[in-house]
């Protein structure tokens, strides 16, 4: 027999409801009558759920408190570059006093996400098991080590109490010139892609944290980032099918509990309307009619160029929401302020006063952002473990992490001859300097080579002097990242 254990809540100070926490083998969950709790939710409250938000700061901030407490928040995303992160104990701190706010205040507690993709894209860097990225993973083909990645990954994350991570990466990189995905993507091969995507699904589950299939409906074709610019994916629907949208009916398939769209024009897809997925409804309604998911559809940053430049982040809340929009997503965006979230609210409660958009659509969205917080047992349990936070980046955990990266290294031609280097041969290797750390650590197993630091994006004076140090030499290795 399961275990039950009863938990007593108040939300809206109005709302008493019972919470079970039922736990078998492990996985828990809380059952929860999410109509009762929506049936006593103001609009404004039920507003405040579908938005998810940016902030400054390493600490509870009276703005955050603000927008918990007046806004009725439904989630809040984590950023280094934002200040939010600076240790493990530290992100707890700052989750744990997010969580009291909202019990104190008689909130629903926030879903807290995150961007841990692995490789380039980890937020958290410092005192946890940083994977190497997709692309590592992909040149394995090993699905036993994603799936094992992917539970250390939702272990790490719940302790710290994070419980959304905006990952995998199911982009299919069929241009090699995309310069957004790239590395993040596990291959230019659907197959893989799928099949290394879908293994990661149960081990997040396991773990009560909800996982992320990005970007909808592929942004590996792109030519353009969207951070700053609108991509156009002109591929016919035939072959679209066969390699963008397969790694994402997989997904769904095999119970993908999130899915977040893309700011890209997909015209085959979205006859007529001339809008990037993110506020297309026929794109959106792939997943919800064609495909059946019932699961959250989350946008990607409202205020990412492709969508800002061109409607703004008010009407464009609105249009993503009539598209299908379950969560909007307001990230660290250039040139944009945790405030504009106000803004939002009070546009998207304007649009379903004035009958922009229905009561009814809007219960729809707060019904599956209610039902998955309770499928990672949000409301018995938001909180971190502190009593955990030593297993984080255990031995254990860090070898599986180095074993994806020896795995992964793939001769990809060696025509010249130039493998196996001689060990005895002094060779120049040009690397970074924001990564000058890191040198040092490979200097230690390599003692023949001698480091060159240089800018990613070097000045012609650095070129220069660079080339004039290094020309003499037959052999030279360039480190990319």
């Amino acid at each position: 027999m399961p275990k039950i254990k009863l938990f007593w809540l108040k939300f809206s100070g109005c709302v008493m409801i019972t919470v079970l926490l039922l736990s078998w083998f492990g996985l828990c969950q809380d059952i929860v009558d999410i109509d009762k709790i929506l049936n006593n939710m103001s609009l404004e409250e039920k507003v405040g759920q579908v938005i998810f938000g940016f902030f400054r700061g390493p600490v509870l901030t009276p703005e955050l408190e603000e927008m918990i407490r007046d806004y009725h928040l439904g989630g809040i995303i984590l950023y280094s570059s934002t200040g939010n992160i600076a240790s493990p104990i530290q992100v707890a701190s700052l989750i744990n006093a997010v969580q009291y706010c909202a019990e104190k205040h008689g909130q629903i507690p926030p879903l807290v996400s995150i961007d841990q993709e692995g490789g380039l894209i980890a937020r958290l860097t410092e005192g946890v098991t940083v994977f190497p990225g997709n692309m590592a993973l992909g040149a394995t083909r090993n699905t036993e080590l994603a799936q094992k990645a992917a539970e250390i990954c939702a272990r790490e994350l719940r302790i710290l109490g994070i419980t959304l991570n905006f990952a995998p990466v199911v982009d299919v990189n069929s241009n090699p010139a995309n310069p957004i995905i790239g590395i993040r993507s596990f291959g230019s091969e659907p197959e893989i892609v799928s099949t290394l995507g879908t293994a990661m699904i149960e081990s997040y589950k396991n773990d009560r944290v909800l996982c992320t299939a990005k970007h909808f409906p592929g942004h590996g074709d792109a030519g353009i980032d969207s951070h700053s610019g609108l991509p156009f994916i002109n591929r016919g629907r035939e072959a679209l099918e066969k390699v963008e949208l397969a790694p994402f009916q997989q997904m769904v398939q095999k119970g993908v509990p999130a899915v977040m769209s893309a700011h890209i024009v997909v015209p085959v897809l979205s006859e007529g309307e001339g809008f990037p997925a993110t506020l297309s409804k026929e794109i959106l309604s792939i997943l919800r009619k064609d495909w059946s998911f019932n699961g959250l559809i989350i946008t990607d940053s409202m205020g990412m160029g492709a969508i800002d430049q061109r409607w703004g982040l008010e009407e464009a809340s609105i249009l993503a929401f009539q598209a299908g929009a379950d969560v909007l997503l307001f990230g660290a965006d250039k040139d944009h302020e945790p405030a504009e979230q106000k803004a939002v609210h009070h546009a998207l409660v304007d649009a379903i006063q004035t009958g922009r958009i229905l009561e009814s659509r809007l219960n729809e969205s707060v019904r599956r952002i209610l039902r998955a917080k309770a499928d990672v047992a949000v409301f018995s349990n938001p909180y971190p473990d502190f009593t955990r936070i030593d297993e984080l980046a255990s031995p254990e955990s860090l070898k599986v992490a180095r074993e994806i990266a020896m795995q992964s290294i793939t001769l990809i031609k060696n025509s010249e001859h130039l493998l196996p280097i001689d060990k005895q041969v002094s060779i120049p290797i040009i690397w970074p300097k924001e990564h000058e750390r890191s040198i040092q650590i490979l200097l230690k197993s390599c003692s023949n080579l001698r480091p060159y630091l240089i800018s990613i994006e070097p000045s012609d004076e650095e070129r220069n002097i660079l080339q004039e140090k290094i020309q003499k030499n037959d052999l030279k290795i360039i480190a990319s990242y």
